[in-house]
């Protein structure tokens, strides 16, 4: 793990997701803002979604699991947010793509505007 924290930490909860999880990931880790990490929690999966998460990890240090129990998406989000380590929290479900530009578009825009709390996206 690197020892600064990176900009933007993308928070993935993930339960019996294996049939997107992988298109979730990739699409996360070509991001054109590479300074992000992925906090994945999966909450007590049944299929290959740890096994997924796992090699995915192994493939890329941005890319924590957490592995607890099934608890519902309340306290995986939750875990997860009590791990990322940026000053900005991206959300994001295991069935989603994400456009390349999305973090970068979306930091630029936060650090841009002093009123802003939040952006979102379709």
């Amino acid at each position: 793990m690197p020892a600064t924290a990176p900009s933007v930490s993308v928070l993935l909860p993930c339960r019996n997701a294996a049939s997107t999880l992988d298109e979730a990931v990739e699409s996360i880790l070509r991001q054109t803002l590479d300074d992000l990490e992925v906090v994945a929690v999966d909450d007590g999966s049944s299929d290959e979604t740890p096994a997924r998460l796992d090699h995915w990890a192994r493939q890329d240090r941005r890319l924590r699991v957490l592995h607890r129990p099934p608890a519902g998406l309340i306290e995986s989000l939750n875990t997860g947010l009590a791990e990322c380590r940026a000053p900005l929290i991206a959300r994001m479900d295991a069935d989603d793509r994400s456009h390349p530009e999305r973090f970068a578009s979306q930091a630029a825009m936060l650090s841009a505007g002093a009123d802003l709390a939040a952006v979102g996206c379709l």
